[in-house]
């Protein structure tokens, strides 16, 4: 077969025509998917709603607040343990020792993350995370505005923020599983016993404002409080929901799973490094967490001085509760595991029924208690 040079030459034209079609395709593809990215980008990020949602998700009340009010958390916490007992606290570290907890937390990254031979590697690693997490996801739920600063508004708020803490005690017993400890187990079965001994108190004495609010939602519990703060119509539910928060983070005088005279750290005795420091900043946030929900549940979340902004008034309000929160903690002496149970199931359980009882009455029999709440509307 001869080779027609000049048909091949009649053929180059359709040739490059088809080329440049084919680079033209190929160019049009690839700027219609940008723009299509683009256009989800602007749809998912940069949309106003979408935007100022990821505002919200990410800067306040998001993850970055909640991160900067953790860090001054732990400065308040050791300073007001300083006062309380007579000694300075931080000083030395930053103006007023505000610098304190960057050096300890750098100090502490810096250091080597020890794991034990006898612990379970990757669970050893990935519980600190998790539990940090399981605190701070919660915090999505809290209502520090009613008309925006806020992530989510669910009508079973309530339950899902109990269903988060509820897992706090059961990472804290596979953590000190996994690490091959025997004072690790022990402080791990601690920490899930100080849960099931403060869990029904502190759920009791949430179903009181629950009951009044008739709704399962924060937002609609703190917004039910326009009239009268449920702290008026249930003071010993406010009183037995603080005590069993404390008794459930753990900390003094309900630190007992974590007892250095005992068991040297508990379930936290073999983590190092980065790892403690996930365990510690997790402390302070659940503390935070149930200090906000007794803003919520008992002082009427964003309701206050007229002249502030709904969330400058929760702040202030979650400011006083996390000082008695911190002032209660400090100064008891520790008990004894049996007395953690005991004090908690003889003793604020029924005053937590009690108060209950107490408010259902008053509705039923006074109405112009029942007319402050939405259940005794018009």
């Amino acid at each position: 077969m001869q080779f027609d040079f000049f048909t091949w030459l009649a053929g180059i034209p359709d040739w490059i025509y088809g080329i440049l079609q084919w680079i033209y395709h190929l160019i049009m593809g690839i700027f219609f998917w940008a723009w299509g990215v683009i256009e989800w980008l602007w749809a998912s990020v940069f949309a106003p709603e979408s935007f100022m949602f990821l505002f919200r998700a990410v800067l306040f009340p998001g993850l970055i607040f909640v991160v900067l009010t953790l860090i001054w958390a732990v400065w308040f916490t050791r300073k007001l343990w300083g006062r309380i007992q007579d000694r300075r606290g931080p000083v030395h570290m930053g103006k007023y020792g505000g610098l304190q907890l960057f050096a300890d937390a750098i100090k502490l990254i810096a250091k080597e993350n020890i794991i034990p031979d006898n612990a379970k590697r990757w669970m050893f690693r990935f519980l600190p995370g998790l539990l940090l997490v399981v605190v701070l996801l919660p915090f999505c739920f809290i209502p520090w505005d009613f008309d925006y600063w806020f992530i989510a508004d669910l009508s079973v708020s309530l339950v899902l923020v109990f269903a988060f803490l509820t897992a706090v005690p059961v990472v804290a017993l596979l953590a000190g599983w996994v690490s091959g400890s025997k004072y690790s187990l022990i402080g791990g079965f601690r920490a899930a016993n100080n849960q099931f001994a403060a869990e029904i108190p502190m759920i009791i004495s949430s179903v009181g404002p629950a009951i009044l609010a008739g709704s399962l939602s924060l937002m609609g519990i703190a917004q039910a409080q326009t009239s009268v703060w449920f702290a008026v119509l249930l003071p010993i539910n406010l009183a037995t929901f603080l005590v069993a928060a404390i008794a459930s983070v753990g900390i003094f005088p309900f630190d007992a799973p974590v007892a250095d005279s005992e068991i040297i750290f508990g379930w936290r005795t073999e983590f190092t490094g980065i790892y403690f420091t996930l365990t510690y900043f997790a402390e302070f946030a659940e503390q935070m967490l149930y200090s906000a929900l007794i803003v919520a549940l008992f002082l009427g979340g964003p309701v206050g001085l007229p002249f502030l902004p709904g969330a400058v008034n929760f702040i202030i309000k979650f400011i006083i509760t996390f000082f008695f929160f911190v002032l209660v903690s400090s100064s008891f002496q520790r008990l004894r595991q049996d007395q953690i149970v005991h004090y908690c199931w003889k003793y604020l359980l029924p005053l937590a029924l009690l108060n209950v009882v107490i408010a259902m009455l008053a509705i039923v029999y006074l109405p112009g208690i029942a007319a402050l709440l939405p259940l005794g509307g018009p």
